[in-house]
């Protein structure tokens, strides 16, 4: 890809708004529109403009590769709490008694995991078939 100064500096200048925007997303989809899944896409737009306009090599992709894996044990770790505190996997951990508060816990929980792993998936997707399409 060209190196363009215009491109680097105006990215530069919005990335700290797309992480803001990202998160706000992910926090509020227990609440509003919106959550891990929308969020996860917004963030992996950040990491795909930090990758564009860096010289990051394909080897540091593999680190991305596995803090993706490690988020999917976390993400089916935490869905299977219920085991213990309900006697079904997949549900809210927290009691059928307890308060909305300690609920929406879970789903914010939930969120952040799943945003997190959208948006390595989609940074790793598109950043492999990028650096394929820059070696042909």
């Amino acid at each position: 890809m060209k190196e363009s100064r215009i491109v680097q500096t105006v990215f530069r200048m919005l990335f700290p708004f797309i992480i803001l925007f990202g998160l706000y997303i992910i926090f509020n989809g227990a609440v509003s529109p919106g959550g891990g899944f929308q969020g996860g896409a917004v963030l992996a737009t950040a990491l795909l403009g930090v990758y564009l306009i860096t010289d990051l090599e394909p080897k540091d992709l593999q680190r991305f590769v596995v803090l993706e894996k490690f988020v999917f044990i976390l993400l089916v770790l935490v869905s299977c709490m219920s085991i213990f505190t309900r006697g079904f996997p997949f549900t809210n951990f927290a009691s059928i008694d307890a308060s909305i508060s300690t609920k929406r816990i879970f789903l914010a929980l939930l969120n952040i995991l799943i945003g997190i792993k959208v948006a390595l998936g989609f940074a790793i997707i598109f950043s492999t078939f990028y650096e394929e399409g820059k070696n042909d």
